[in-house]
């Protein structure tokens, strides 16, 4: 039974003894598949933001200030 580094050992190895244009393949491969799963990763964040509940509850009144010591009052502190 092979443990997991034991397949990349062989996959490098048989990597190791592709001629030149093979490898070039072999690493277009790899990008190829780097950008699917990039390309998902982007899709399941959207899905999820797509979710993500927005209410629009219209235009800030006029002259609203978003100061604390308006907000809470300065009791002192």
């Amino acid at each position: 039974m092979r443990t997991p580094a034991q397949p990349m050992e062989h996959l490098f190895e048989q990597i190791r003894h592709l001629p030149a244009d093979g490898i070039a393949a072999v690493e277009d491969f790899v990008n190829v598949l780097q950008a699917r799963n990039k390309a998902r990763q982007a899709t399941a964040n959207q899905s999820m933001l797509a979710d993500f509940p927005v209410d629009n509850l219209g235009e800030w009144p006029e002259g609203l200030s978003l100061r604390r010591e308006e907000m809470y009052g300065d009791d002192g502190r």
